[in-house]
C-alpha cells in the first residue's frame, strides 16, 4: 500500500513589529537600490531590494538581528505567490496556498522559514536571543522569556533556548493551551483556531 505524504507547509518565525531604518547610503549601496527598484519594477520584492541585497550593502537597518528583513526574497522565490511581506514588515505564508516546497526557506538569508506538517500547526513566531528587556526595546512583538507558555503546557513540550520558546513536535499535541496563553501573541497557531493576543506585556 502506498505512503500517504502528509502536507508540509511553511511557518515564519518572526512576526515583524522590529524597529527599521535606512542606513546612510554611500554610491555604491544607492546603486544597488536602485537596481533593487528596478527589480521590484519586474515584479520582485515589496521593498524594492532583497534580503539579501539589503544584507550586502546595510540599506536597511533593524533593530533584532534576528528578525525578518522583509526584503521579500522569499516572496520571489515562491512560485505560487503563497508568501508575501505584511503590513508589519515580516514575511507571511498563506498555508491554503502552500504545498511545503521549500523554497521559500532556503531563500531566507536569517533562516527564518521552516518547513513542518499539518499535525504541528503550532509554532513560536520568534527566534530571538536577546533577553527579554532588550525585546522589549528592540520589538513589539518579540518573545520575552517570560515562561507562561512553559508553565501552562499540559505536556511539558515547550523550553525557553536562547531567551526564546521552543517547542518539541514529539511532545506537543496541538492543544493550542500556549498561543491562548502567550501575552505576547508570539506562539502561533497556522490554522488560525485558537484566540491568540495581541496585547503588549
Amino acid at each position: 500500500m502506498a505512503r500517504v505524504r502528509k502536507k508540509k507547509v511553511a511557518v515564519v518565525q518572526c512576526l515583524g513589529g522590529c524597529v527599521r531604518q535606512m542606513a546612510v547610503q554611500s554610491a555604491d549601496t544607492a546603486g544597488a537600490l536602485a537596481d533593487g527598484k528596478q527589480e521590484k519594477e519586474k515584479g520582485g520584492s515589496k521593498n524594492g531590494v532583497n534580503c539579501q541585497q539589503m544584507i550586502e550593502t546595510e540599506s536597511v537597518v533593524i533593530s533584532c538581528e534576528w528578525g525578518c528583513l522583509g526584503g521579500g526574497s522569499c516572496v520571489e522565490a515562491c512560485r505560487l505567490e503563497a508568501i508575501h511581506i505584511n503590513d508589519r514588515g515580516a514575511a507571511e505564508v498563506d498555508p491554503e496556498k502552500c504545498v511545503g516546497c521549500g523554497l521559500c526557506a532556503k531563500a531566507c538569508p536569517r533562516g527564518l522559514i521552516r518547513l513542518t506538517t499539518e499535525e504541528y500547526n503550532i509554532y513560536p513566531a520568534c527566534v530571538s536571543e536577546d533577553a527579554g528587556a532588550q525585546t522589549r526595546k528592540n520589538c513589539d512583538t518579540g518573545c520575552i522569556a517570560c515562561g507562561i507558555c512553559v508553565r501552562n503546557c499540559p505536556m511539558g513540550a515547550i523550553s525557553i533556548e536562547n531567551n526564546h520558546a521552543v517547542i518539541d513536535e514529539d511532545k506537543c499535541i496541538a492543544c493550542g493551551m500556549c498561543t491562548v496563553k502567550c501575552p505576547r501573541g508570539v506562539i502561533r497557531d497556522y490554522n488560525g483556531i485558537f484566540t491568540i493576543r495581541e496585547a503588549k506585556v
